[in-house]
């Protein structure tokens, strides 16, 4: 191969330019060789490129594939694990749903068991109210007829009467003769009505406030005019029933007296509050022989007395007679009766809470949080068993099994998964805890569930068992609707039972509320033969909704009471007897 080459020719004087050709130059054999050499080196170094980019496409494709396999792998495992878990959760719900229809079938069969025992009581009774005398009937149809007339008489008095009373039905066992269990019956119904009489006037003797005096002595007119109606029924001569209805006719003369006064815009004397007292005196006296012999009593004093006109049953009707006929002061009730009125005597109107909202936790982050709460209590396992959903409230039911085979049964709020309420049913024989311990108990209970700033306000003592009912305080003020109460058992010291289904309904962020009465104001008018011992501010729920009110425990002589008046207005709100609410 020839090599070209540039050679100078000429040279042009007067510009300087050189004049050039290319002439070939001649390639001698080594260089040949050598540049041959070189090329062959630069085809091998070519080759060998290729060759490494082959291996290495070869490489990454291999590595592309082993990727794919984990990857697919890595599904496999995820999708078995999906598998599994909707195989245990499907167990689980299925379990659930046994045991709820479990519970749903032994639900009915009690159910069914009830509606059996609910005839067959219909059936004894209408068998006995086929068996009575022509001159019980007609006593009947005549007591009826006075009962209406009462009635009838109460409406156009109190114009606006809205007490509801309800006589609970006495189950009494059967017998064969119906006119003794007919007698014995009516022994029991005249009871009742007599204890709410005992209560009217306990409250009404106390009493300083127009409103509420108005709302106590129309029940207890009413009252009056029920006992009317049961002594009528007693089996007494002409002469006795007159004696025995003397002193109730007082009362609800009386009554109606205090009651035409409060109409006038008038307030009750001096003389009223002693009339009252003195009812209130002869009344419980009263009361105290009748449960006496009504415990006593059987149905061969009834058939005793209806053979000769002796027995128990006649000697309790002689001593009620005989007292009705002093200075004409008959009194038939009891000790301390139902409590009605404001605050936590009375049973709170759940506030109206709809569109609760969708679940923020599931049953298994609830079973979760139970063996949280519960860590104490040696439960092996909690299973979620069902929802409740009622009442403004939508909780999950919860279940679990100590190792001795003791049951705890939970409610959780779906939203929130606070305790709603709990049993623990384990027997409690012993009282090993004293109530300060039992109260700290408690407390730490409270605290670890979440309730905080509660304060006690109510204890009572059931055997072993203890009872505390705690209130929300913020500032100094007690509000009672934001109330939990708590079971502790004082043989093992631990807490068996919870109740914060109030809590849960009414709390919210509270401020102490506006009180337009002053305390010294309040107590200024409160009844002068009260003593007060402690008193505070405090917010009640009453049938018009929570209301702020001064908060004082009395002593009226040898009787403790709560008496509630609202701190806004200076109206008697609610009175209760310290042994109604202990």
């Amino acid at each position: 191969m020839k090599e070209k080459k540039e050679q100078e020719i000429g040279v042009n004087r007067s510009s300087g330019a050189k004049k050039v050709e290319t002439v070939a130059k001649q390639t001698t054999a080594e260089e040949k060789k050598a540049q041959e050499s070189a090329r062959a080196q630069a085809r091998v170094e070519v080759a060998l490129e290729k060759q490494k980019a082959k291996r290495a496409n070869r490489w990454s494709e291999l590595a592309r594939l082993e990727a794919v396999e984990y990857e697919a792998k890595m599904k496999k495992r995820a999708q078995e694990r999906k598998a599994l878990a909707e195989k245990r959760k499907a167990e689980r719900l299925a379990r659930a749903e046994k045991l709820a229809e479990e519970r749903k079938a032994r639900a009915e069969r009690r159910k069914a068991e009830e509606e059996n025992r609910a005839r067959e009581r219909a059936h004894a009774k209408a068998s006995r109210s086929q068996k009575r005398s022509r001159s019980r009937k007609q006593k009947r149809e005549k007591g009826y007829g006075g009962w209406l007339a009462a009635v009838v008489s109460l409406g156009a008095i109190t114009l606006a009467l809205t007490t509801a009373v309800t006589v609970g039905a006495i189950d009494m066992k059967r017998t064969k003769d119906g006119v003794m269990a007919g007698y014995r019956g009516m022994a029991y119904e005249l009871a009742g009505v007599m204890e709410n009489v005992d209560n009217d006037l306990d409250r009404a003797r106390i009493s300083n406030s127009p409103v509420q005096q108005g709302r106590i002595l129309t029940d207890l007119l009413v009252q009056a005019r029920l006992a009317e109606l049961d002594l009528e029924k007693m089996p007494v001569s002409a002469e006795s029933d007159k004696n025995l209805t003397a002193f109730i006719n007082r009362v609800a003369m009386e009554s109606e007296r205090m009651l035409a006064k409060l109409r006038r815009g008038e307030k009750l004397s001096t003389g009223d509050q002693e009339v009252l007292e003195r009812l209130y005196q002869a009344n419980h006296q009263i009361r105290t022989r009748l449960d006496e012999y009504i415990s006593q009593m059987s149905d061969g004093d009834i058939a005793s007395y209806m053979k000769n006109g002796e027995g128990q049953f006649g000697d309790m009707l002689t001593t009620i007679e005989g007292l009705t006929m002093e200075e004409n002061r008959l009194a038939l009730g009891g000790e301390t009766g139902q409590k009605t009125g404001a605050g936590m005597g009375r049973k709170q109107e759940d506030p109206a809470k709809e569109g609760m909202g969708s679940p923020q936790i599931d049953s298994v982050k609830a079973e979760e949080l139970c063996v949280r709460y519960f860590s104490d209590y040696k439960i092996a396992s909690f299973q979620c068993v069902g929802e409740t959903n009622a009442r403004g409230l939508h909780a999950y039911n919860v279940q679990g099994y100590a190792d001795d085979g003791t049951q705890l049964f939970a409610e959780l709020d779906v939203k929130t998964g606070a305790l709603v309420r709990f049993d623990f049913f384990e027997a409690c024989e012993e009282s090993t805890f004293d109530l300060q311990n039992a109260r700290r108990i408690a407390e730490e209970f409270l605290g670890k569930m979440g309730y905080e700033d509660m304060t006690p306000v109510r204890v009572r003592e059931n055997g072993t068992d203890i009872d505390f009912t705690f209130a929300y305080q913020t500032d100094g003020v007690v509000f009672y609707p934001d109330s939990v109460r708590v079971k502790v058992c004082r043989s093992r010291g631990m807490v068996a039972g919870m109740d914060a289904t109030k809590y849960l309904k009414n709390h919210k962020r509270r401020e102490a509320p506006q009180a337009y009465i002053t305390l010294e104001s309040a107590q200024g008018a409160l009844h002068n033969g009260l003593t007060v011992e402690a008193s505070r501010l405090a917010v009640v729920h009453t049938a018009r909704g929570e209301r702020p009110a001064y908060e004082f425990l009395c002593s009226y002589g040898e009787e403790k009471y709560f008496i509630y008046t609202d701190a806004q207005t200076g109206d008697e709100i609610s009175i209760l007897n310290v042994k109604s609410v202990g």
